[in-house]
């Protein structure tokens, strides 16, 4: 028994093994789980929550970007994923290069990241090799493409010549199954065009044409893009993502396309566009790139996050090159002798480039100022909340009417920016003269002639063209306003003498005050009379500061310059506007003088000028209400009104501008060509609430008065003929029959139905009734209570715009 009972037990303990073997895996297996897993957050960079990562990584066409999370994951270093929390992510130059823009919770700062596709050493090394190829290639090509050509045509060339390398050393075969794959239809294209490149090389280059290769081309591609025989397209998850298996097949006898394309990507960079900061050019929300010295990070201002260091920087000798490189493809030279040069880059952007330690403890350095491909409009600043409404109908009126300005400020405090919206209140009958010593005004109005500076050739500086001579040049070209980028010396005083000649300026300066414009202006080396500052106008003083912590732009003031005071020895100012920093708002300080001198001038009453002015601010009101603000619309619609005041106030009135911007924008004298791609990456901001309020009040206190007598008013003349709607069925664009009368079924897109209508209209319509400043669909006959005018008499219908009171026919 006592045996049985020890046998029992032994049994027992037996049996029970397995459990407890089975328990104390699942708790190894569960620490393992729990280490594995923290070290996969310590070795995987963060993503935000609101980021979807295939559909980030899938391109418009359904196919997998060539640079994707793999890349990002290789360019972040291991020992920051820990600390490093995505804040924002968005592509520069998509399907290349994206920007990731980190929080380092450690540091307790911003990053800037750029990502491009990973070079594996024997990439990189041939990188190296196919370099030196294409430079002696292209050194003695007789293809007048690689000079004269724009960036496209010269990345063709790079990449015809690639190709050929590849090909001359049986490095690269495309197969008939890799040009059928969805993911890399494009790359029929490079096939096409290394064809073509195969025939025109010698017997011994010819293409092994044999797809029995040693490297599965098909597998490499496959797993690179995630595409396979289901199709073009198709949907890409995890790890079906990445590019491991290619990017570690590197025993291969040949390139797979997938590393084929990254290499025609990294060549056309460094040749065509600007190496490692290519994708910080492409950045739209970039205002400023600098290195400050070897080894130092390259620093970016940012337009939402401010200054951000960045991954890139450079070595002494790499750093060196690319300062001699920008140099040289600006048509300047650098060197020891000369160690410093401000350019202007192919790309319109301002650089002021430093070689060597010369002048310079660090090293060599550069700062570039991004030039804007689609500027920035007057919508902009009002919705920046650096101009109010009231201030930008102020100076439309003032510009319009042939007012000088200049716009004073700090480094980067927008000076330039203002600029170039307000120049678009220039009208475009007039003849423009541009000066500038690198480019950066761009303006619709066709009559104009943009003059840049051109340094000597010599060194002599003989054959140097400043400003100066520039200024001198103009003065023969009559013109009637002159456009000029800034005023640093002597050429200020002929300005001021050109405007007491009648000649209408606009420029910039840098000062921080009205008293220091006055004071440098007046004081060597410009050197410019107390009495013939007087000439001057207004003075726009602009900042950079801070509100509710964010850094932004704003007008300090908007001064008149009235007159020069004997008796004192000093030139009277007065404040027409003035920033408010607590409430964040602008105040209107007293009345104009200037406004008094284009009452004088153009014959109008206190009334005409109040009109003209509320008339400006309902036109930039409506814009800033209904978003239309790219540079397209807002160009067309100011342009539009200052021609035929008429037709944009009908369409307002009857809210129609939008359909009609199309046609407005056919204008002869005014030439709107811009990207719709470059017009989408621009960052444009959205109005403020207290802006939104502004334009709504604005609107609403036109309704029934100033856009009353328009509703139901037909076109003629002018507006006619921009906005017939080409439909052959009688109506035109404003929703307006042959009859004159307004278009019954489309009463509810009036503004009477929308951001201009009260309760009280909403109930009439309801009853059938017309809301003020209709027209009865029964009897045309005006049904409004609210608003005096008993609709437009024959002859009102054929008024022209310069038949208007105060109107005259030199605008």
């Amino acid at each position: 028994m006592i045996r049985d009972r020890s046998d029992e037990s032994r049994g027992t303990t037996k049996a029970s093994s397995p459990d407890a073997d089975a328990q104390t895996r699942l708790e190894a297996g569960a620490r393992n789980a729990s280490a594995l897993s923290a070290f996969l957050v310590d070795r995987t960079v963060s993503v935000h929550e609101a980021v979807e990562e295939d559909r980030f990584f899938t391109t418009t066409g359904g196919e997998t970007a060539l640079t994707n999370r793999y890349d990002l994951e290789r360019t972040v270093p291991n020992a920051k994923k820990s600390h490093f929390r995505e804040i924002d992510r968005y592509w520069v130059n998509e399907p290349y290069a994206f920007v990731v823009l980190f929080h380092s919770d450690r540091e307790n700062e911003r990053k800037y990241y750029v990502v491009e596709p990973h070079l594996t050493p024997i990439e990189a090394d041939l990188i190296s090799f196919l370099t030196e190829k294409l430079r002696t290639a292209i050194k003695y090509t007789d293809d007048e493409t690689i000079v004269a050509g724009d960036e496209a045509t010269r990345a063709d060339v790079i990449e015809r010549e690639t190709l050929e390398l590849l090909s001359r050393y049986d490095l690269y075969t495309p197969s008939k199954e890799t040009e059928n794959r969805g993911s890399l239809s494009r790359l029929k294209g490079l096939k096409e065009l290394f064809d073509r490149g195969a025939t025109d090389t010698d017997a011994d280059s010819e293409v092994d044409t044999d797809t029995d290769t040693d490297v599965s081309t098909d597998t490499d591609v496959e797993t690179a893009t995630g595409v396979g025989a289901d199709g073009p397209g198709r949907r890409l998850e995890g790890i079906a993502a990445r590019p491991e298996p290619a990017v570690l097949a590197e025993d291969g006898d040949t390139l797979s396309a997938y590393q084929v394309e990254k290499l025609l990507y990294r060549l056309k960079r460094d040749f065509v566009g600007y190496e490692r900061i290519d994708p910080i050019k492409h950045d739209i929300n970039i205002e400023d790139i600098s290195c400050d010295g070897y080894n130092s990070p390259v620093f970016v201002y940012h337009s939402e996050h401010e200054q951000v260091i960045t991954n890139v920087s450079y070595g002494e000798t790499e750093l060196d090159d690319f300062v001699v490189k920008l140099a040289q493809r600006s048509g300047k030279g650098i060197s020891k002798r000369s160690p410093q040069v401000d350019v202007t880059l192919p790309d319109g952007s301002r650089a002021q480039l430093t070689l060597g330690r010369e002048v310079s403890d660090h090293g060599t350095n550069y700062t570039i100022r991004q030039f804007k491909d689609v500027p920035y409009t007057p919508i902009d600043l009002i919705n920046w909340n650096t101009f109010s409404l009231d201030e930008m109908a102020y100076l439309w009126l003032c510009i319009e009417n042939e007012k000088n300005l200049i716009f004073a400020g700090g480094t980067a405090s927008g000076k330039t920016t203002s600029l170039n919206a307000v120049s678009l209140f220039i009208p475009s009958k007039s003849k423009i003269v541009s000066i500038e010593d690198t480019r950066e005004v761009e303006l619709p109005q066709r009559n104009w002639i943009a003059s840049v500076t051109r340094p000597s050739f010599s060194a002599d500086d003989a054959g140097d063209i400043d400003e100066f001579a520039l200024l001198e040049a103009a003065l023969r070209q009559r013109p009637e306003y002159i456009v000029m980028g800034e005023i640093r010396g002597e050429e200020g005083r002929t300005l001021f003498q050109v405007m007491s000649t009648g000649h209408t300026t606009l420029t910039t300066f840098h000062a921080d005050s009205v008293g220091e414009v006055i004071k440098r202006f007046t004081t060597d080396p410009i050197n410019v009379s107390k009495t013939m500052f007087s000439a001057l106008d207004l003075v726009s003083v602009q900042t950079q500061t801070r509100v509710k912590g964010r850094k932004v732009r704003r007008n300090k003031s908007l001064t008149e310059i009235n007159h020069y005071d004997a008796e004192n020895d000093e030139i009277n100012v007065q404040d027409v506007y003035q920033w408010q920093a607590e409430a964040d708002e602008y105040l209107l300080m007293g009345d104009s003088n200037t406004l008094e001198e284009i009452k004088f001038d153009r014959g109008w009453s206190a009334e005409d000028v109040e009109r003209e002015l509320f008339e400006r601010k309902v036109v930039l009101a409506y814009l800033v209400d209904r978003g239309l603000n790219t540079y397209t619309q807002v160009a067309a619609t100011l342009q539009a009104y200052i021609n035929d005041p008429e037709t944009i106030l009908t369409l307002i009135a009857n809210d129609r501008l939008e359909k009609s911007l199309e046609t407005l924008r056919e204008m002869e004298s005014v030439l709107i060509d811009i990207d719709p791609d470059k017009e989408d990456m621009v960052p444009r901001p959205d109005p403020t609430e207290e802006t939104e309020a502004a334009a709504m009040w604005i609107l609403e206190e036109a309704r029934s008065d100033l856009l009353g007598k328009y509703r139901g008013r037909d076109v003629s003349g002018l507006a006619s003929a921009l906005t017939t709607d080409g439909d052959g069925d009688g109506d035109d664009a404003t929703g307006f029959a042959d009859a004159g009368l307004p278009d019954t079924d489309s009463t509810d897109t009036d503004l009477t139905d929308t951001a201009l209508t009260d309760t009280a209209d909403s109930a009439d319509d309801e009853t059938g009734a017309v809301a003020d400043g209709g027209v009865d669909a029964d009897d045309g006959s005006i049904t409004g209570d609210e608003s005096d005018f008993d609709g437009p008499t024959d002859a009102e219908r054929s008024t022209t715009p310069d038949d208007r009171p105060g109107r005259s026919d030199d605008g």
